[in-house]
């Protein structure tokens, strides 16, 4: 059966945006805080004036900062290594645990949401949405092929 490009390649959609969250993930993981713009709007200080004012909240905040980073490293591992196998090879389980990828980025649309600073994300955060929508949805009759 000769599939469709959009079918046989939608996968690597999944296995870029597991690449894009995982280079996003590694400066936070060793600590660098890429948005400190975010941190102040949200405190009213920046890293450093909270790490100067009260040292050891600060070390819980690099403390669930870092550990969030290595969760997320874990999940786009996850997520490259799902789309190169199981969701390359049309399997369903894979599908449907994909579901799972525009949910999570939902969810952070929603604290986004939350917090007025943070409404700059919407946008890349709304990309990543739609392009695993588009992922799960492209492929849908690998997954699910018509009866007839």
């Amino acid at each position: 059966m000769d599939e469709k490009i959009y079918v046989k390649y939608a996968w690597i959609t999944f296995f870029a945006l597991g690449a894009i969250f995982l280079v996003s993930a590694v400066p936070h993981a060793l600590g660098f805080n890429t948005d400190p713009a975010l941190v102040k709007s949200i405190s009213g200080m920046t890293p450093d004036d909270l790490k100067d004012s009260n040292p050891m909240f600060f070390d819980l905040y690099s403390y669930y900062f870092m550990g969030g980073a290595l969760s997320d490293i874990g999940f786009a591992f996850l997520i490259i290594v799902i789309s190169m196998t199981s969701y390359r090879r049309g399997e369903k389980w894979a599908w449907y645990a994909f579901w799972f990828v525009p949910a999570y980025f939902l969810g952070w649309v929603a604290l986004s949401l939350a917090i007025e600073s943070a409404s700059s994300a919407l946008p890349y955060l709304m990309v990543f949405v739609i392009l695993s929508l588009v992922g799960l949805l492209l492929p849908f009759r690998k997954f699910f092929p018509s009866k007839a």
